[in-house]
């Protein structure tokens, strides 16, 4: 018995010693709720510079990676830099200043199930929407195909389908009227074009793009055509037709930095600024909008930048199935407040206002684990900085 004791005592060092050794392991391993709190991530900032469109996103296997602007470099050309838990550093991913030819707008990633990064962009010097990818295995940083939008584009955003090809939204400047939203897929040769044309009644602003768990891909706008008020509508991919996501004209207020996302359950959500300088957060029941919560932001005034395509809002869903979003307080000098919404409220997740100053474009996800992350341009040193919550 005394052997057996030891052996269990000697396989459960063991254990320990490899959780400890588990290079994602910090990440993952989450803090009891009331030892939580938000951290900075490595030696802040993150940069070396200052910075421009930080936009972080996490990999399946819990690899945070940002990409930026970055001002260090001609036509601040893109930089892309990934933490690293065993060096508990920031490392390049691919050379500083190496990810583009020119300014890089918007930055929006995602990842494929075997690891490679796909990141759309409004790239300067660039006839259209780009795409570029990061192979996981090579480390190769290439360019698909040109044709990820009709010409000029803003607003890009970008998702996979589950057969594994991009599809691309971007505002068309080459469009009549200008500014229509175009949504495109990559076939593995070329571009094509979702339901044939634009799919506003009129120039559009703020488009984004959700996939399902099923699969579904639906498209969310705030179209002009509408009196600037949100727009969602679903694919049909055997019809190649958008169609209306619940009933138009949901909202009577113009919709600002609006995002759609869909939740574990298959339920469509969509997040907007008000212009009344409030976060309205909304769910698909039947065919109706339904308010979820009062405002998000509570007695804060979330900031809505002048150059709307500064700031942009995040909506994710951790595993339980609750909406999580983050925002700049402008009555607390533009610091951050992240919140999630649990038993019929929206719950503020650790200290509000916890970043150092003002976290300009404020981006958030959630991890492995359910580990919230947020990256921001530091106020004070114009720098990349990101913040995890454990």
């Amino acid at each position: 018995m005394r052997h057996l004791l030891s052996l269990a005592v000697l396989l459960g060092a063991c254990a320990a010693a490899f959780a400890q050794a588990s290079p994602h392991a910090p990440a993952q391993r989450a803090q009891p709720q009331d030892l939580r709190r938000w951290r900075i991530v490595g030696d802040a900032p993150l940069s070396a510079g200052e910075v421009m469109c930080p936009y972080l996103e996490v990999s399946f296997d819990g690899t945070p990676y940002v990409a930026y602007q970055d001002f260090l470099h001609p036509y601040s050309r893109l930089s892309l830099r990934r933490w690293s838990d065993p060096l508990q550093s920031w490392l390049d991913a691919i050379p500083q200043g190496s990810g583009s030819v020119a300014q890089s707008w918007y930055n929006r990633m995602t990842f494929g199930r075997d690891g490679t990064l796909f990141l759309a962009a409004r790239e300067y010097q660039q006839t259209t929407a780009v795409v570029h990818t990061l192979s996981p295995t090579t480390g190769a940083w290439t360019y698909l195909p040109s044709g990820a939008s009709p010409g000029e584009a803003h607003y890009t955003d970008i998702v996979l389908l589950p057969d594994g090809s991009p599809v691309v939204v971007a505002q068309d400047r080459t469009s009549v009227p200008v500014d229509m939203t175009v949504v495109r897929r990559f076939d593995g040769t070329q571009w094509r074009t979702l339901g044939g044309g634009p799919i506003s009644a009129s120039t559009a602003a703020y488009q984004s793009l959700a996939v399902s768990p099923a699969g579904v891909l639906f498209c969310a706008w705030s179209d002009q055509a509408a009196g600037g008020r949100p727009v969602v509508k679903r694919w049909n991919p055997v019809l190649d037709q958008w169609s209306d996501a619940g009933t138009p004209g949901f909202s009577n207020e113009n919709a600002a930095n609006l995002v759609v996302r869909v939740g574990p359950d298959e339920s469509v959500w969509v997040a907007w600024v008000l212009t009344t300088a409030h976060i309205a957060v909304r769910k698909l029941v039947g065919e109706q909008w339904v308010a979820v919560g009062g405002d998000v932001d509570g007695g804060d005034a979330p900031i809505v930048a002048t150059e709307n395509w500064r700031q942009w809002l995040c909506l994710r869903f951790d595993a339980q199935g609750r909406p999580w979003t983050a925002y700049q307080a402008q009555n607390q000098a533009g610091k951050a407040v992240v919140k999630r919404f649990e038993n019929g409220a929206w719950t503020t997740v650790g200290s509000p206002y916890f970043t150092p100053a003002a976290a300009d474009y404020l981006t958030f996800t959630l991890g492995p684990g359910d580990t919230p992350w947020v990256c921001f341009r530091d106020g004070a040193t114009r720098r990349a900085m990101a913040m995890v919550w454990r």
